[in-house]
């Protein structure tokens, strides 16, 4: 019963609440800031990540040395050949050639590329679910030409 004592910002429901609160707020923006035709755009609603940081995105790149096997267009130094090009990640079908192309897929991808493709030369970087997260908002703006 000690959580009774504790303060509503500090209870452990808050977090999901808010988390939960923005995700809506979001998907409210969405919806209203939709296409002129009045339809939504579903293919761009299954690459949003929700509550996710693009611009972030890009600069964890860096710091995770992401340039160094991947050319990955508006990233400094990125440049590698060793991976392949991440321009117009936005538009495949799949990532690492086994996850699908979505926010779920990509973010378990770069947490933990080895658990679903074993013999993948990308290593695990140590890169956290809500780094991923910011990173996958970055690669889905990366359509092809």
């Amino acid at each position: 019963m000690a959580w009774s004592a504790l303060r509503p910002e500090n209870s452990p429901g808050h977090a999901l609440a808010t988390t939960t609160s923005a995700a809506f707020s979001d998907l409210a923006a969405w919806f209203r800031s939709g296409p002129a035709d009045g339809q939504p755009d579903w293919e761009a609603a299954a690459r949003n990540v929700y509550g996710a940081d693009a611009s972030h995105g890009a600069q964890l790149m860096i710091l995770h040395g992401c340039g160094a096997c991947h050319t990955i267009p508006g990233v400094t130094g990125a440049d590698g050949s060793v991976g392949p090009d991440l321009g117009g990640l936005a538009d495949r079908a799949y990532v690492g050639g086994v996850l699908p192309n979505e926010p779920g897929g990509l973010v378990r991808w770069l947490v933990n590329p080895t658990t679903y493709a074993p013999n993948t030369a990308m290593p695990d970087l140590g890169v956290t679910e809500a780094e991923a997260r910011d990173m996958a908002a970055y690669l889905f703006t990366l359509r092809g030409e």
